[in-house]
């Protein structure tokens, strides 16, 4: 694992080949890759206004379960109000096999930060498990980035998300990827949940629980939130057949046993994709749907924002909307204010007279604390654009990270770019 500058365009490292990275927060975002693969999964701002990015670089792409290849785990950070188009450093966490950096999450009394991510291969210290384990890091000693969990089954685990509860034992929660231990398909896409706690007089963090949900056939886990000073757990996600069909929002007690099931819909291409639990101990969730749960459809599939009561799980009021064509949310955040912001893919258009630029663009919608529409803007290149997550400052400005196959910032580089675009210095659309 090693530690670095990222190059500016037309620079070399002498430790890495170069990842070229055009424009800056002064253009309203970059774009940097590989040859290969390359990808912003998740985005966090601590209380000094300091942007940390994970993800992945070189990576090979289009196989069954993306990344492949030697991809390697990244880790930047981009300090406050910083004009310059390189991030203060990068970290790169790499085995033989493929590693990716997922979620980011802060210490709620420290403000140090970890990551969860996904690995093929094995970290020092630890062992394989099976086709693709799960792995956390964060302060060890007086390194503040060391890998301090590797674990899982004999099939792929895919981790999305990751939280501190109020006794500060870490939540990670995601899926397992399709499993084929040889020829065949043995298992579909299975949702979990896990805590971890540290152990006594170490920096090592273990397993208190593991749950595997065992749905029959698809079920997909997108989105956690944990009560920061509880121990109550929202998931959401997508179970695809059977009886439980459709997006969910599921309630775990502190020792991972289900409060509350609820469906939102019962159609099986519908999505919840993001949760967030809100002071008063409601939760908001954002996701996407073809049916109707607001005032009306707009098109194909709908953004659809909603807040339930925290004890029942009931709907407290509904916001719905889109474009005449299919949107797909992927991320929410919301500030202190109680303002929320989606981000999300879409082939129409949010922001009047936007004109689509190619396959997927990518729309950011922000709403009051009461569901009444802020803004809407719209980007596009002309290839596919896919916004992995959102963040919000403490001035309520977002920043968007993810991964384009198209000229977004600045010309391609290879299969895909990593990318970052912000609304600072921008005007909103009503």
């Amino acid at each position: 694992m090693a530690l670095w500058m990222l190059p500016a365009c037309g620079e070399r490292s002498p430790q890495e080949p170069p990842a070229s990275v055009c424009e800056g927060w002064a253009g309203g975002g970059m774009q940097w890759g590989t040859a290969q693969g390359d990808a912003v999964l998740d985005l966090v701002i601590d209380a000094q206004s300091r942007l940390y990015v994970a993800g992945y670089e070189g990576g090979a792409t289009g196989g069954t379960v993306d990344p492949s290849g030697d991809a390697r785990g990244v880790l930047m950070m981009f300090e406050a109000n910083a004009e310059e188009r390189a991030p203060a450093w990068k970290k790169a966490f790499d085995t033989p096999g493929a590693d990716t950096l997922e979620a980011l999450t802060l210490h709620p009394d420290t403000g140090a930060v970890y990551f969860v991510g996904r690995t093929t291969g094995a970290f020092p210290g630890f062992s394989p498990r099976g086709q693709q384990d799960l792995f956390l890091g964060g302060p060890s000693g007086d390194s503040p980035w060391e890998v301090l969990y590797q674990g899982g089954s004999e099939r792929p685990q895919h981790p999305r998300r990751l939280a501190f509860d109020g006794r500060r034992d870490l939540v990670v929660a995601g899926y397992d990827d399709v499993y084929v231990p040889s020829n065949y398909v043995e298992a579909w896409e299975d949702a979990f949940t896990v805590k971890l706690r540290r152990e006594t007089g170490t920096d090592r963090w273990s397993e208190v629980w593991w749950r595997q949900f065992d749905i029959p056939g698809t079920d997909i886990l997108e989105g956690l939130a944990v009560e920061p000073q509880g121990e109550s757990i929202y998931l959401t996600g997508l179970i695809t057949t059977g009886a439980e069909r459709g997006p969910y929002v599921r309630k775990l007690n502190g020792n991972g046993e289900t409060v509350w099931f609820q469906r939102q819909t019962q159609i099986g291409m519908d999505m919840m994709q993001s949760v967030h639990v809100l002071p008063r101990g409601d939760v908001l969730v954002a996701g996407t749907t073809f049916a109707t749960l607001g005032e009306r459809n707009y098109g194909q599939q709908d953004v659809v924002v909603r807040q339930l009561d925290g004890v029942t799980g009931e709907p407290v009021w509904t916001y719905q909307y889109g474009s005449s064509e299919s949107d797909w949310v992927t991320d929410m955040a919301v500030d202190a204010q109680g303002n929320i912001a989606v981000v999300g893919e879409t082939l129409g258009a949010f922001e009047p007279g936007f004109e689509p630029r190619g396959d997927f663009d990518i729309f950011l919608l922000r709403l009051d604390a009461k569901g009444t529409l802020l803004q809407r803007r719209q980007w596009g290149s002309a290839g596919d654009d896919h916004p992995s997550a959102v963040a919000l400052d403490g001035r309520g400005e977002a920043f968007i990270g993810g991964y384009t196959s198209g000229a977004l910032v600045c010309p391609s580089q290879g299969e895909h770019d990593a990318f970052l675009l912000t609304t600072v210095g921008t005007e909103p659309s009503p």
